[in-house]
């Protein structure tokens, strides 16, 4: 599917249409071949750009094309997926934007919402005839979406944390791991994203002035936010991790202590008891009352032994 979207100097927004001319902005998502054919006769798009674009595993980088004056950023997209038991999984997919002497084009197996924000007019001063800006703005709300999601994630660990404390359960621990899954995901497409905004202003290849000079340093700082909160979340879930994993070992360790007294003090009884079943004369073998004090020896020894054991905090 394309979309084409032009901005509109009288009502100072975009416009959806239906052709492809100069200035516009190209939401490609899942493109057909036609589709395909038809971006690279009416933009001059390289075809290796638009393939980049659709591959899943692609890598966070940026590529330029002298012969057809037209640059690529790949640049790394936060996602988040729900499943059947309304869990939550937060990925990264790559985001291909390219520019053209024409045309700026987005384009994507499937669908960014991100990406409705700008077609929806919610960001403001969005201009495709800007091409460099339209860019640094589209890598601008993927970078904070990534502090809102991370934000997401602290509320989600500490609403894990307070469970843990009432309960340990593994369900509990899954979602931990399933967090620290999505922030080692998040810190490796922050860093990617990171190598690509240093190339953008090292080489200033799309020939930024110095007002987009300016918004793409902002845009590092919001990534370098990103990077820190990332790794205090993760430096936190292991420590917790650490922290429940020396609890469960104490338990253990309780249980079996406990197990282990208690084993050796009902062992008492049952030597007494053995004694007086052997067929030879022993003391008290004649009374009638025995039985009785056999079961008092077998009571004080055990409850000696324990006493021993309080004492020793073997309890």
């Amino acid at each position: 599917m394309l979309a084409v979207y032009k901005y509109d100097d009288t009502e100072k927004q975009l416009r959806k249409q239906a052709r492809i001319e100069p200035d516009v902005w190209i939401n490609a998502i899942d493109p057909t071949p036609d589709e395909l054919a038809t971006l690279q006769a009416k933009t001059h798009v390289p075809e290796a750009f638009l393939l980049y674009g659709l591959d899943e595993d692609e890598s966070a980088r940026f590529e330029y094309d002298e012969d057809a004056d037209a640059s690529l950023i790949i640049f790394d997209n936060p996602t988040v997926t729900r499943d059947d038991h309304r869990n939550f999984a937060y990925e990264t997919d790559p985001l291909a934007i390219i520019l053209t002497k024409r045309a700026i084009i987005t384009i994507n197996k499937t669908d960014v919402p991100l990406l409705t924000q700008f077609s929806d007019n919610r960001v403001s001063h969005f201009n495709p005839r800007f091409r460099q800006r339209a860019a640094l703005q589209i890598m601008y709300q993927v970078t904070v979406s990534y502090l809102t999601y991370l934000r997401e994630i602290n509320k989600h660990r500490i609403q894990i944390e307070r469970q843990l404390q009432r309960n340990l359960k593994n369900q509990e621990l899954f979602g931990l791991m399933g967090i620290q899954r999505s922030l080692v995901y998040f810190m490796m497409s922050l860093r990617t994203d990171r190598n690509v905004l240093e190339n953008l202003k090292r080489a200033n290849t799309l020939h930024l002035d110095e007002d987009d000079l300016d918004y793409l340093d902002d845009i590092m700082i919001e990534n370098q936010q990103g990077m820190e909160m990332a790794s205090i979340s993760n430096s936190i879930i292991n420590e917790t991790a650490d922290t429940y994993s020396s609890v469960i070992n104490n338990n253990m360790n309780g249980v079996m202590k406990m197990l282990t007294s208690y084993s050796i003090i009902l062992t008492v009884p049952t030597l007494v008891f053995s004694f007086y079943g052997m067929n030879v004369k022993l003391p008290f073998a004649g009374d009638t009352f025995s039985w009785i004090t056999t079961i008092g020896i077998s009571a004080l020894i055990a409850i000696v032994l324990a006493i021993q054991f309080w004492h020793r905090k073997l309890f």
